[in-house]
């Protein structure tokens, strides 16, 4: 029997491109099915990445979302953890301040019997009491540079850097000092308030010391850096002495009064962040001391 077999062609042909369609279908609907799957799944790990983000800009002191039991473990430890380092950071603090008060009080009744009892030697007994005055001072506030921190909020520059000045100045009445702090209000110091403001008042109290009446305190952002500059217009700081100033106990002239930790300390403080500094000449016609510390 002879059949025309176009018929029978046509039906196989719509009956595979039918396949194909709705294998093609069942394709895309299983891989839909799948990315949602997965966007649900992991959507508690999305938003702990994002608490912990907020949590780095010091927009929010805890974990405080509610998610499935075994991410909320996670949760919770990362809570436990966060609340122990801050606890401890403030024990370790307070024992610095307890450790300074204990030992600059008797450096001082020591400091002033010598100067009762002992007049022939006095000056060879005060020269060694400020030498131990001198590293006492140096060690504590080397101890006390918390170093980069990944968590709290951050410190604006321009109030901190105006409320060093505002202090300063005082210090330097008897100086018609011309301070100029240029600075945006908008930028910002992700790290410890304490550490900002010890590297701030060294270093203002030091172009103030230096210069003739003109300080300028400057602040830029950029290619993911933070850049601090300090400058004066006094006499500046010798290539050949760059180095010794960063000594502990050093000072650029040893006529002048200080205990000669300020750049030391402020180099530890900005190494433990990941940054440096740089001294070189002013525009001012004296020194130039620049930070450069990761704004992120």
């Amino acid at each position: 029997v002879i059949e025309d077999s176009g018929a029978y062609e046509e039906q196989l042909g719509l009956y595979r491109r039918s396949l194909w369609a709705w294998l093609a279908t069942m394709a895309v609907l299983l891989l839909v099915s799948q990315w949602a799957a997965l966007r649900w799944g992991l959507a508690p790990l999305r938003k702990v990445s994002d608490e912990l983000n907020r949590l780095e800009q010091g927009e929010q002191q805890q974990i405080t979302g509610h998610y499935p039991n075994e991410v909320q473990r996670l949760a919770d430890n990362l809570n436990a953890v966060l609340s122990h380092e801050r606890k401890q950071q403030q024990r370790y603090r307070d024992a610095l301040a307890d450790l300074a008060h204990s030992l600059k009080t008797p450096l001082a009744v020591v400091r002033g019997t010598a100067r009762q009892h002992f007049s022939g030697d006095a000056k060879a007994i005060e020269e060694q009491i400020e030498q131990m005055d001198r590293i006492i001072g140096y060690h504590l506030q080397r101890a006390a540079a918390s170093g980069r921190g990944t968590i709290g909020a951050p410190v604006a520059l321009r109030p901190a850097a105006e409320r060093v000045v505002a202090a300063v100045r005082k210090v330097y009445s008897d100086k018609l000092l011309d301070v100029r702090v240029d600075i945006a209000d908008d930028l910002r110091f992700r790290g410890d308030e304490g550490d900002l403001t010890e590297v701030l008042g060294n270093l203002v109290e030091n172009a103030c010391k230096w210069c003739r009446g003109t300080v300028r305190i400057s602040a830029s952002s950029g290619n993911g850096y933070l850049r601090l500059g300090f400058e004066d217009d006094g006499p500046g700081i010798n290539d050949r002495d760059v180095a010794r100033v960063f000594a502990r106990g050093a000072r650029a002239d040893e006529s002048v009064p200080g205990h000669g930790i300020g750049l030391s300390v402020v180099r530890e403080i900005v190494r433990a962040y990941g940054g440096n500094v740089r001294i070189a000449k002013s525009a001012l016609g004296g020194a130039l001391v620049e930070l450069q510390l990761p704004a992120n």
